[in-house]
């Protein structure tokens, strides 16, 4: 009898009861870690003992199945009002940075980032995922040296809470590394009339969200501050030397890992995979592989329109995700636009370029950065082209959306 209680209570103590694992899920949604894959996530990485114990006005109780045949055992436990102050927080920084008021969110961040810090500790996924955030918003504000150093310091926190082989850590990296290679091509001087950019390709780069998504997501946008911003100068013809070219092969590193993560935990063709192949190619583009570069645009584009076509046909999936699959294709167009423009093949870029901006104007806004972005490179090829009167139509037209655009924001 002795041998089976042991036996029991050993099972018992490592499954934390349902009710346990939702009150945990409260801040972990707020950090972009919720729903069942964040649950799995955190069982595994997150011990029970991360979470305190308190008064609150939202009690749960606990069964007990070794007191099943006395009655059931309750515990009272609500998170204390640090955890809610955190939920809160990661909710006006996301609010805060969609509507462009980055001081505010910085605020906001630099709070949270704190008092997860200080409530559970580095060694959690809560306290990686708001050193995150608060680097993105840093990103947002211009601030490159110091966003530079808390995603670093973010993306020990994660290989340290959920490992190196987990989608938040591949997320963290990814954000990093499109730093690293901004960062380092403002450095470079660009080519004659190179004014284009890639645009944000995955969005906000938020944690738990490639977001990819920041990312980001998601996600990760005003402002283009969310993880992925565009590449300024897209005429290089290399990837320049001393520190400017350790940074890109730096990226380029980062974004190769990410890619090979994402692979082993989603599969070859999942979104995730071709939105980090979309990003590697852009900094392949800046070092000058133009050729590898070319090749992994076309297979992501490939990827992303068969899951874009995939998503449609299935009812259940939601209009968000076909618009979300939508934004990544356009991004990576948008990108192989640029880069077929580089290799003079003018024709396919403009092609490209249409495709592109007539997503974004469908999948996000027609006064959305990526959407203005990708209307300002159709207005440099036409320009490229000696063709003025487009290109200034393109460019009034731009300005109309970015005018609609503002007064939309000022009423809301």
């Amino acid at each position: 009898a002795m041998r089976l209680f042991s036996r029991l209570s050993r099972g018992f103590a490592l499954r934390p009861p349902p009710s346990t694992v939702a009150a945990h899920s409260t801040v972990m949604a707020a950090a972009g870690l919720g729903g069942a894959v964040g649950r799995r996530r955190w069982r595994s990485a997150a011990p029970l003992r991360c979470w305190s114990r308190g008064k609150s006005a939202e009690p749960y109780s606990r069964y007990d199945p070794l007191h099943a045949k006395h009655g059931p055992a309750a515990e009272t436990y609500v998170p204390p009002a640090t955890e809610a102050r955190i939920r809160s927080l990661q909710q006006q920084i996301g609010k805060a940075h969609a509507a462009g008021k980055y001081d505010e969110a910085r605020l906001a961040a630099a709070e949270c980032s704190e008092l997860a810090l200080s409530h559970f500790g580095p060694d959690h996924p809560v306290s990686a995922s708001a050193v995150n955030n608060l680097a993105l918003v840093h990103r947002s504000l211009g601030e490159r040296e110091r966003a530079t150093a808390l995603y670093r310091e973010a993306l020990v926190l994660y290989r340290r809470s959920v490992g190196a082989e987990h989608q938040s850590t591949a997320t963290v990296a990814s954000n990093l590394a499109l730093l690293l290679r901004d960062s380092s091509v403002a450095t470079q001087p660009a080519a004659e009339g190179a004014t284009e950019e890639d645009g944000e390709l995955g969005g906000r780069g938020w944690t738990g969200e490639s977001s990819a998504d920041g990312a980001t997501r998601g996600g990760g946008g005003g402002g283009r501050g969310g993880g992925e911003d565009g590449v300024a100068g897209g005429g290089l013809a290399n990837g320049g030397g001393g520190a400017a070219g350790d940074a890109l092969q730096e990226a380029r590193s980062l974004l190769e890992g990410a890619i090979l993560t994402r692979r082993r935990l989603m599969g070859e063709t999942h979104p995730e995979v071709s939105l980090g192949m979309a990003q590697l190619a852009t900094v392949l583009r800046a070092q000058g592989d133009l050729g590898a570069a070319s090749d992994l645009l076309e297979r992501a584009t490939e990827q992303l329109d068969a899951s874009r076509f995939a998503a449609e046909a299935q009812a259940g999936e939601g209009a968000k995700v076909t618009a979300r699959l939508g934004a990544l294709l356009a991004g990576a167009l948008n990108s192989l636009g640029l880069l077929r423009k580089q290799q003079g093949r003018f024709a396919e870029a403009q092609s490209l370029y249409t495709r592109a901006s007539s997503l974004y104007d469908t999948c996000t806004s027609t006064s959305s950065p990526d959407a203005v972005v990708c209307r300002h490179n159709l207005a440099e090829l036409a320009l490229a082209a000696g063709d003025e009167t487009r290109a200034r139509a393109i460019q009034l037209d731009i300005v109309r959306r970015v005018e609609a655009g503002t007064e939309r924001s000022a009423a809301d």
